[in-house]
């Protein structure tokens, strides 16, 4: 053991004395350690595009696809575009990004089902549509329009070199929600196996498994037989420190159970539980 390396535990055992584990990583911490201590702006997207870089990696692929339906100020897109090329750097996959937004904010209410009691058509209009067009240039695309008739088309145009990885899901009422879900009704090689997903709407008093995107998520399952779309059930983990955290219940997965990974195990030897633990670490996969 060098100096160096000493002078370094001993200055972090100090530090975490006085200040805290967190600040420790907070300073000296690489972008994975620092995701995984919640240290990460947006920190849901940050969790679900690096969980889609390291399952495309796992299954052999450099390139997915991300989507955001629900832009509204383009933050969000900002900070996916921002974060692409930090994961990107720790894990060599790239990112394709795209959003999806009428641009005049909430379409027309269709009934109780669109949360009617705290949504209004025109809410969350774009300001600036321009400037952020501007800011974005280069690094992600935005498909202007209702994502009822614009989604079609982007599914035709879906490339099995570059599946999607991670879709947010903003747009606040069921039916633009079922909209949205139609995403997954393209060919099954377009897609990972596993799709990781953020709902913004699941976690307010008003919100149930029979109105806004909670219903949406309940009737794609029951349309699909090998697709289902299921909380994502690594969170909360212990391997996560801090504790739970409010995002983590606004974290799903879509499963393309019909993908041909899915059907079939992978070629390699067999694992004892120790070796298949380390396997399961190595490749992200807790």
């Amino acid at each position: 053991m060098t100096d160096k390396s000493i002078g370094t535990r001993v200055l972090r055992r100090l530090w975490t004395m006085a200040l805290g584990e967190r600040s420790w990583v907070s300073r000296t911490g690489d972008f994975r350690t620092r995701e995984r201590y919640g240290l990460v702006g947006r920190p849901n997207y940050a969790y679900g595009m690096l969980r889609a870089a390291d399952t495309a990696r796992y299954f052999g692929h450099d390139q997915v696809t991300i989507v955001e339906f629900g832009v509204a100020s383009g933050a969000g897109l900002i900070n996916m575009s921002d974060l692409a090329g930090l994961i990107s750097q720790e894990t060599g996959v790239s990112f394709k990004i795209y959003g999806f937004d009428t641009g005049a904010g909430l379409p027309e209410l269709r009934g109780p089902k669109d949360h009617p009691e705290i949504w209004n058509a025109g809410d969350f209009t774009m300001e600036d549509r321009a400037t952020l067009e501007r800011r974005l240039a280069g690094r992600a695309t935005i498909i202007w329009g209702d994502i009822e008739q614009t989604i079609g088309p982007f599914v035709r145009e879906l490339n099995p070199q570059v599946p999607v990885g991670f879709v947010s899901v903003d747009v606040d009422i069921y039916s633009a929600t079922m909209s949205a879900l139609k995403l997954f009704d393209g060919d099954v090689l377009n897609y990972l196996p596993a799709v990781s997903m953020y709902f913004d709407d699941v976690g307010f008093f008003f919100a149930n498994h029979w109105a806004g995107e909670l219903a949406a998520i309940n009737e794609f399952n029951e349309a699909h037989a090998l697709r289902k779309i299921d909380r994502d059930r690594s969170l909360p983990s212990d391997r996560r420190p801090g504790g739970p955290r409010s995002w983590y219940g606004h974290m799903y997965a879509c499963h393309l159970l019909d993908h041909p990974r899915r059907q079939t195990s992978m070629p390699r030897s067999q694992l004892t539980i120790n070796a298949h633990a380390r396997f399961m670490t190595e490749n992200a996969l807790f």
